[in-house]
């Protein structure tokens, strides 16, 4: 049966007013009061900086990390600047034959004074590698050295053990080089295959390395050791050598390995420096070979814009090395969006589970679970109406970002927003107990979704390091099955970890808590 041309045409009308209603509607949503900042997503060219150029570097050796802990806390170290007195530095490494003159003049002289005060008793000074056919060449670096030999051997020539400081500033300059002679690595340094040859090579043969003052070897031949910062503090070595590989991360002159002092490898030597000009040495008759660092300031440190070193001293799981491409802008369609600049107050929820067309799941997840409810536990609490909208479950918060006109954030967009300047914090890369509403601060509740603190990106978009959580749209891979990613900090959980743009939380779609809400993003 068909039904009368009147009756067809009034139907079509209905649908078609109907559907303008919607559409009216929906355009209406997205022109609420959506507080947003423009995201403009972006690749680290390596001509950005020092920090781009050393995580360019780091991204190419990623597997090395897996075993390199030692370097761990170093990662974080933000750079700064020291001010240094004018100083003398040995231009190349003691050489054997020095050290060998040196033990025979001990023998005849010993004096008391040159001991480091841990030494063990009835010490005696000496190379490891005297009888190595290769490294125990003369012209060669001093080598098999512990930290007790050449403690002595430089207090005996007048001079000291560089401090940890000292090291990288001499290597590192006032420009803050990443290796001692510019911030490319440069392989020159290790010309033959066999380990015991490159550590064996006279000094200043690869000029190209040294440092703009003339400083040989820092880099390559053999590491170096240095002093903590105080007298009993546990000695470093610093510097690449001929043997641990990849080159191109154990050169990079703020990565050293603190070691026991009782340590010797035919890959260590030293150097001494000198607060003055140093006179002649007993046992050489002739003063060393020096060259003069000038007073000032000196930068040392991971540079302050690099964004891999951070994530890598936080312990680098199997899933982020996809981050960590992304982060690097090798993976992304680079493009810009609109974040929520604030989390999603109780308010603004409040409107969307009003709304009679959210009812009927017009904004809904198309496998969202058969009736499922939008409703919070706080429906009724009229106060409070700024605090960030909590306990609401992922099929509830995609389907407000869905009524607003917009959509929840991937993981990367996330990141991208809360590190806009690639700080490893949404403020910087040092944890700030607080800036953040993390546990530090001992909250019973998030405070206000608006509220400003420290916790604000330089973009403008404030507490993604803190206060609740936040769901994305992203999925992980959790147990069995699949969980959504949850991003940030929350006043529940520890703020060193959680308030980095890395971490990460799968929860089930269907879980709610307290501490959990979610910010929304606009397609620009």
């Amino acid at each position: 049966m068909t039904l009368p041309s009147a009756l067809r045409h009034l139907l079509v009308a209905v649908i078609v007013i109907a559907l303008s209603v919607f559409s009216l509607y929906k355009l209406r949503t997205a022109f609420y009061d959506f507080d947003t900042v423009r995201v403009s997503v972006s690749k680290i060219e390596s001509n950005q900086g020092r920090g781009a150029q050393l995580d360019e570097i780091l991204i190419q050796h990623l597997y090395a990390f897996g075993h390199i802990h030692s370097f761990d806390p170093i990662l974080s170290k933000s750079e700064y600047e020291i001010q240094l007195p004018p100083l003398w530095v040995d231009r190349c490494e003691v050489r054997q034959k020095s050290f060998y003159a040196f033990e025979k003049w001990y023998a005849n002289h010993q004096p008391p004074d040159i001991a480091h005060p841990d030494q063990p008793k009835k010490w005696t000074y000496k190379s490891a590698s005297r009888d190595h056919k290769i490294s125990g060449r003369l012209d060669a670096p001093a080598n098999g050295i512990s930290y007790y030999d050449a403690y002595a051997y430089c207090q005996a020539s007048g001079g000291r053990l560089p401090r940890r400081d000292e090291w990288l500033a001499i290597a590192s300059g006032s420009e803050g080089r990443l290796y001692p002679w510019g911030n490319s690595f440069n392989s020159e340094g290790w010309p033959y295959l066999d380990p015991r040859l490159n550590a064996a090579q006279r000094c200043g043969v690869h000029k190209e390395m040294d440092t703009p003052q003339g400083i040989h070897n820092l880099g390559n031949v053999a590491s170096e050791w240095t002093q903590g910062m105080r007298l009993d503090a546990e000695p470093s070595i610093h510097g690449g050598n001929a043997f641990n590989k990849p080159y191109q991360i154990y050169s990079l002159n703020n990565f050293y390995r603190t070691v026991r002092p009782n340590y010797r490898s035919p890959y260590v030597s030293f150097r001494c420096v000198y607060d003055n000009q140093p006179d002649k040495i007993a046992w050489t008759n002739a003063a060393p070979e020096t060259v003069r660092l000038d007073a000032g300031l000196y930068r040392i440190g991971i540079p302050s814009d690099a964004r891999i070193p951070g994530l890598l001293a936080s312990g680098l799981s199997r899933n982020q090395l996809g981050v960590v491409e992304k982060l690097l802008g090798k993976e992304y369609p680079y493009n810009e969006f609109q974040i929520l600049r604030h989390e999603v107050t109780r308010a603004q929820y409040r409107r969307f589970i009003n709304d009679p067309l959210v009812r009927y799941g017009l904004y809904a997840n198309e496998k969202e679970p058969q009736g499922h409810d939008y409703t919070p536990s706080w429906v009724d609490d009229y106060q409070d109406e700024d605090l960030p909208a909590t306990d609401i479950d992922w099929w509830s918060a995609y389907a407000f970002a869905n009524w607003a006109g917009g959509r929840l954030p991937s993981s990367f967009e996330w990141i991208t927003a809360s590190s806009m300047s690639h700080y490893s914090y949404p403020w910087g890369n040092d944890f700030n107990p607080e800036y953040a509403a993390t546990a530090e601060q001992r909250l019973l509740k998030p405070h206000s979704a608006l509220k400003e603190t420290g916790d604000i990106t330089t973009g403008g978009v404030i507490n993604m390091g803190g206060n609740v959580s936040e769901w994305t749209q992203s999925l992980s891979a959790a147990g069995q099955g699949f969980a959504m990613i949850a991003k940030g900090g929350n006043y529940v959980l520890p703020g060193e970890k959680t308030a980095r743009f890395d971490f990460e939380n799968p929860l089930p779609a269907s879980f709610k808590a307290p501490y959990l809400g979610f910010r929304v993003v606009f397609d620009s």
